[in-house]
């Protein structure tokens, strides 16, 4: 498959989980499933989004790709930055969690890992 083609299924495929997620999953699930699929889940999925959108948009420009750990770690971590740092300043109900940037970073490994696989 080409990376560019499946770069744009892993962004389209999270947008559907997200929105999956926010309306059916978490209003119908309890217990640990519920608790990760409402603190978790999305930021989990939110990680490969991040790294498959960045990659596409670099191809696009035709500047080099994220090709390992090391690219896409300082990636998740500025991401994490912004959402789990700067935005609680000017978002009320946002909150920080640090277990937040261990699924960003897990996310990311997922994107690169699937990618290896599917675009041999």
């Amino acid at each position: 498959m080409d990376i560019r083609t499946f770069d744009l299924r892993v962004c389209g495929g999270v947008l559907v989980f997200y929105i999956v997620n926010r309306c059916l999953l978490i209003p119908n699930s309890d217990g640990h499933l519920g608790w990760f699929l409402s603190c978790y889940a999305n930021d989990l999925f939110a990680g490969g989004a991040i790294c498959a959108w960045a990659d596409y948009l670099l191809r696009w420009g035709r500047l080099a790709p994220l090709r390992s750990v090391k690219h896409a770690v300082p990636l998740l971590l500025a991401c994490g930055l912004v959402w789990e740092v700067l935005a609680p300043l000017w978002k009320a109900g946002a909150v920080f969690d640090p277990w937040d940037f261990v699924a960003y970073q897990a996310g990311g490994l997922l994107y690169l890992t699937a990618r290896e696989r599917a675009c041999r």
